[in-house]
């Protein structure tokens, strides 16, 4: 960091992280909550214990400090397995109680995460265990701090920083080392689908925080697992010559909650990413950041900092920085670095050693360059011609059941179940004439299937759904796997709440804008060139863009609609808006710009906002409510650092775009399963039964999810508006 973190505390060394003064008042007085010279939190006294959602756990003794924390050494009670908790801090003089609630929620929600499909798998990423934060009618000393805990002794090994200033800088063999480890992590994590602690789903993580104080250094697996920690936290000299693992810690996901307003406003990407990593092999060829005599920090597009390097190794780290042609994504990139060539630093070496005379042998060693650079060319030809031809996976086929009859075990009675009497379930559960003219999906399910007889209960909220569920007032719940579950529980991780749910279909929020023929001039859809950006969204929906001329539109004023639904705005506050700021303005904004509608009465809203006054309105809602008509067009979605996304997908298999009548064309566009399955829609979400972990209960839950997720029901809830898990075969 630039600045000090905490400004308004007067520390004496400018940075209360890293002060002595708050480790020494613990140890004057084990009582003390605060430093006796600014008034900052101290750290944690010996032997204090915190109760986390996984057990009780105590603190052997202070570590370090680290990023926007500080590390602890202790162990969990029940079975004395050693732990490591980072503490983060939100003292009273940098945070409101507002600003720390909302952080504490966040925080509980983000931190920590696993791959979705259940594997457990080594990606030399530092998982959290358990995540800890408590809330109080009034914000006590103690309720400043969040803890992150973590398993054995890992997080406690030196960052490539410390190791840098004991041992000076790595040899380029070692850089390509810690290069293809770093790039290999970051190729799973920004790859993989991941399930976050609030139950969402997410296609790709972004570290967002990469540094050399976020890289842990390992000498070996064996270490990792070390009942002792490190004494010195170091790693002896030349132990790098034979193997070392690094580890990437300290996540922007929830480091970035704990930095004082205001928030920061630099989002991760994949390309921020790899150009971190670049800096890093940059740095540890350097020995460091900044320079040993000046102070300064170093700059790797300045040739004359460079220590000795293999051009190729440079050209490559270059090239990740951005300085020259960037890549694509880290696969792109360490595939590159495991292609460079190994011996390009001997050259020079041979030719000056070579004695007097011998003409022989640099030709035998420029037909030996000759080979090598044929063989990284045929080498590159034959992994693009299998990139051109090798079939390419498909959508994930579930093996889904035919029908609902044929399902096993399905328990007799008439079951309670409840979801949010606003939300999408409510509306295509009980929505008449979707499937079928006076019917509703719920009198078809009960003809289906009347053994397993349910009574819908609305609740004002998925926090008191899943309550009813804990109290057993309910059989089971049906929700939106997103960031609202319920955040002033102990825990809000299902399975610590001891929930398991299954995902039956999908829906999400689109974006959409007038879709007219009277005004073509003024077509909305065409000036945007059918998409819209995140940035452009927050832009629009907090205030600081007003007039579509602002986006390179016609000038046209803008004017904004919400839907009722607030699970819906809660989606497009956490996902589009993010930032506490923008949520803010957001909020502000809806006490006189923004309109409130049902989203049938915002369709007709938005198509008369622009035929008859000429304004340019622009409004999201729910993909079931929105799809199937054609008076305005859903705007395809760009997320920073990722493709534009479209929702919906032509009958030839190609997104539509403002040259489709949506109209004339209606039933030959439907929403692209592909998309919402794997996660790449931004604003998609999976739907899900949730159900208590209990097998004295009837499986009514489960069972009830099972009915869903048959074809039969699959075609039910497609005529509703959702998104089936996987695309329907013909009938």
């Amino acid at each position: 960091m630039t600045e000090p973190l905490y400004r308004q505390y007067r520390c004496g060394v400018g940075s209360p992280l890293s002060c002595e003064h708050p480790r020494k008042a613990v140890e004057q007085d084990p009582a003390a909550e605060r430093c006796l010279e600014c008034g900052f939190p101290a750290i944690l006294s010996k032997e204090m214990q915190i109760r986390g959602n996984a057990g009780i756990y105590q603190v052997d003794r202070f570590l370090t400090s680290r990023g926007v924390g500080r590390l602890y050494a202790g162990i969990r009670l029940s079975d004395n397995q050693p732990v490591t908790l980072k503490e983060y801090l939100l003292p009273e003089h940098s945070f409101n109680v507002e600003e720390a609630r909302q952080r504490k929620r966040a925080f509980l929600r983000l931190a920590g995460f696993s791959l979705a499909d259940g594997r457990v798998q080594d990606m030399r990423l530092v998982m959290p265990w358990d995540a800890i934060a408590s809330f109080s009618a009034e914000e006590k000393p103690n309720d400043q701090r969040c803890y992150l805990v973590t398993q054995g002794k890992v997080d406690t090994h030196p960052t490539l920083r410390h190791h840098l200033k004991l041992h000076g800088a790595l040899s380029p063999g070692e850089v390509r080392q810690a290069l293809n480890q770093i790039l290999q992590s970051l190729e799973f994590i920004h790859s993989q689908k991941f399930r976050l602690r609030s139950g969402q789903i997410q296609q790709g993580i972004v570290h967002g925080n990469l540094s050399l104080d976020s890289l842990l250094i390992a000498r070996s697996r064996k270490s990792l697992a070390d009942t002792q920690a490190p004494p010195a936290l170091s790693i002896p000299v030349g132990t790098l010559d034979t193997e070392f693992f690094l580890y990437l810690t300290d996540l922007t996901l929830w480091e970035q909650l704990f930095i004082p307003p205001p928030f920061p406003s630099d989002f991760p990407t994949v390309e921020k990413d790899l150009r971190a990593s670049g800096y890093i092999g940059f740095y540890l060829l350097a020995g460091g950041s900044v320079n040993s005599t000046s102070g300064r920090p170093l700059n790797p597009e300045k040739k004359e900092q460079w220590p000795a390097v293999d051009p190729p190794l440079r050209d490559f780290i270059l090239r990740l920085i951005g300085v020259r042609e960037t890549f694509e994504s880290a696969e792109v990139a360490r595939r590159t670095l495991l292609q460079l060539p190994l011996e390009s630093a001997i050259a020079p070496l041979i030719k000056t050693e070579l004695p007097e005379g011998d003409e022989g042998q640099p030709t035998r060693f420029r037909w030996w360059l000759l080979f090598l650079l044929l063989a990284m060319v045929l080498g590159a030809l034959t992994w693009f011609l299998l990139q051109r031809f090798w079939p390419k996976p498909s959508v994930q086929q579930l093996g889904l059941a035919c029908c609902i009859a044929d399902l096993p075990g399905i328990p007799a009675g008439d079951f309670i179940y409840v979801a949010e009497e606003k939300g999408t379930w409510s509306y295509v559960l009980q929505q008449e004439n979707l499937i079928e003219k006076g019917k509703t999906l719920e009198t078809i399910l009960a003809a289906l299937q009347p053994k397993l007889q349910t009574t819908y209960v609305p609740e004002p909220s998925t926090l008191v759904a899943l309550r009813r569920i804990q109290s057993k007032q309910a059989a089971f719940a049906i929700t939106s796997l997103v960031d609202d579950l319920s955040l002033d529980l102990p825990a809000n991780d299902l399975t610590y709440m001891g929930l398991g749910h299954k995902t039956f279909a999908y829906d999400g929020l689109v974006v959409f804008v007038s879709f007219s023929y009277a005004k073509r001039q003024n077509s909305l859809p065409r000036h945007l060139n059918g998409q819209i950006r995140f940035q452009q969204l927050r832009d629009i929906y907090t205030g600081r863009i007003r007039n579509w001329r602002q986006l390179g539109g016609p000038n046209m004023p803008v004017k904004l609609y919400i839907p009722e639904e607030t699970e819906a705005i809660h989606i497009f506050e956490q996902r589009v808006l993010k930032s506490d700021e923008d949520i803010a303005l957001f909020r502000q904004l809806r006490q006189t710009r923004i309109v409130q509608l049902r989203t049938f009465d915002t369709l007709r809203a938005v198509i008369r906002d622009f035929e008859d006054r000429n304004v340019g309105a622009i409004a999201f809602g729910t993909l079931s409510k929105v799809f199937g008509q054609c008076s305005v067009y859903p705007l395809a979605l760009i997320e920073s650092g990722r493709n534009v996304v479209q929702p919906l997908i032509q009958a030839n298999g190609k997104p539509i775009d403002p040259a489709t009548d949506l109209c004339k064309d209606k039933g030959s566009y439907v929403p692209d399963v592909q998309v919402f399955q794997t996660g790449r829609y931004p604003l998609g979400y999976p739907l899900a039964v949730i159900y208590p972990r209990d097998n004295s209960l009837p499986p009514a839950g489960q069972k009830f999810a099972e009915i869903l997720r048959t074809l039969q029901a699959q075609r039910l809830l497609n005529e509703t508006g959702l998104v089936p898990l996987e695309p329907l075969p013909e009938d």
